[in-house]
């Protein structure tokens, strides 16, 4: 238990009364342990709700009508930026009509929505709510699209706690390593920079399923899962390294068979009605540079490294495969069955490390993973914390040096302090595989095929 376990949960207990004495008698409370986990999870999305709060209020012009207010540079000066609020207008989300059929020119070129059909659609459908009820509350200054910015909230909260409850469910003896994910300062910082909690809520459910004997609906979760964001896919993949290992064949078929069916049945009637949109989000990706926190915006700052989105498609591509292909042998060749999460953790957290785009928000794909695969509460707060200092520090460096700035060196040192920590829970995983380090959600699972709370029993 994390409780007895961890220096960290013991600091914690101890500043809350300590542990019960041994004349302590329990008694039934209102207070369960459940709803104390998702009690924390709501007060963290409200504080990551004010920490966007100031780019969504408006100001009201002339004519008395409410506009948003970006004033003075605020996105960049409190840390408040996200896409939610700016794209409302920027995809015409504010005009009604389907999210793929509205475009712009920039810069020449005709664009588009770029998200997944399935990410447009969300975005659309709370747009469609956001604009019917708006007038309910413009008394109170609320710019439509700070309106559009609180139901977006709302919704991914919702998904948000949920996905922790499946997590309650999976974490098996260790139930308050929950409170890792809980009260993340990475939930602070971007549980609504983008609309990242949909896919991550899609990856649980589909672990969830696939614990629950239901490979048919796991697939179902990742189809969905991928057509709101790409990287639930990689779900699959680690389940491959276990089919392969155990020689379990039928329910990785099942899964993968389900998660193609749904991918393609949500993405074939926008893909033929609107091509162009659809094949939006693959075109900007293999057009855009690198993202500000990579390892190759670290080296473009710093030295002459200066390649086109072209190479750098190439060569992000070729070390995420070389390092998937690592992570299947290390699989394959572990002293015993790694964990489900093991692996999700490995390929995610690769993906991230090596991929030229790592919007700071992607680093919320991986806390789920790394709870599960590697509760260390100290390693791990220490990296969400490494988060938490890198977003104020990346707008910070955006507001440039005519406005006071920071220099990028600030920035890189704490990107590789957050690269240094993740790498640290990458080797601790490995170590866990080989056996050769402790892995405390084994120890505490003997009963369980595979020492594995994720994996179903039969």
């Amino acid at each position: 238990m994390p409780l007895s376990a961890e220096p960290t949960a013991r600091g914690i207990v101890d500043f809350l009364g300590g542990p019960a004495g041994r004349f302590a008698r329990p008694r039934p409370h209102w207070m369960t342990p459940t709803r104390a986990v998702i009690a924390v999870a709501w007060v963290f999305l409200a504080l990551g709700f004010l920490a966007k709060a100031n780019c969504a209020g408006g100001v009201r012009d002339g004519d008395g009508a409410v506009q948003l207010n970006w004033s003075g540079n605020r996105h960049y000066t409190s840390a408040c930026y996200n896409d939610i609020v700016p794209l409302f207008a920027g995809r015409g989300l504010d005009q009604g009509g389907f999210p793929y059929a509205f475009s712009w020119v920039e810069d020449g070129v005709t664009r588009y929505m770029e998200y997944p059909v399935l990410a447009g659609l969300f975005q659309g459908a709370i747009a469609a709510v956001a604009r019917a009820t708006h007038p309910l509350v413009v008394w109170a200054g609320i710019p439509a699209a700070g309106w559009y910015f609180a139901l977006t909230a709302l919704s991914m909260s919702v998904l948000w706690v949920a996905a922790i409850t499946f997590v309650m469910r999976l974490v098996g003896n260790r139930f308050w390593d929950t409170l890792l994910i809980a009260a993340s300062p990475l939930v602070i910082v971007h549980a609504f920079t983008n609309w990242d909690i949909p896919s991550i809520f899609c990856m649980v459910a589909a672990v969830f399923t696939f614990q629950r004997s239901r490979p048919g609906w796991a697939g179902f979760w990742i189809g969905i899962g991928t057509a709101v964001k790409l990287w639930p896919l990689y779900v699959l993949g680690a389940y491959l390294v276990l089919a392969i290992r155990t020689k379990s064949w039928r329910p990785f078929s099942v899964m993968l068979g389900t998660a193609s069916v749904t991918w393609l049945a949500v993405n074939l009637p926008v893909a033929l009605a609107y091509p162009a949109a659809w094949g939006e989000f693959f075109r900007l990706n293999s057009e855009r540079s690198w993202e500000w926190t990579t390892v190759y915006a670290l080296l473009a700052r710093n030295t002459a490294f200066n390649l086109s989105p072209g190479v750098l498609n190439v060569i992000s591509f070729g070390l995420f495969a070389a390092l998937c292909l690592s992570i299947l042998v290390v699989g394959l060749k572990a002293s015993h069955t790694p964990r489900v999460a093991e692996l999700i953790f490995l390929i995610v957290a690769a993906f991230l490390l090596v991929n030229k785009v790592w919007s700071p928000q992607y680093s919320l794909w991986l806390l789920i993973p790394a709870v599960l695969a590697v509760p260390r509460w100290r390693l791990i707060t220490a990296w969400a914390w490494a988060e938490f200092a890198v977003w104020p520090l990346l707008m910070w460096h955006m507001l440039g040096a005519e406005n006071g700035g920071i220099p990028h060196e600030l920035l890189d040192a704490a990107i590789l302090a957050r690269d240094g920590l993740i790498m640290a829970m990458v080797v601790l995983v490995l170590r866990q595989m080989r056996g050769s380090a402790d892995d405390a959600v084994r120890r505490s699972h003997p009963d369980r095929p595979y020492s594995d709370p994720l994996q179903p029993v039969h």
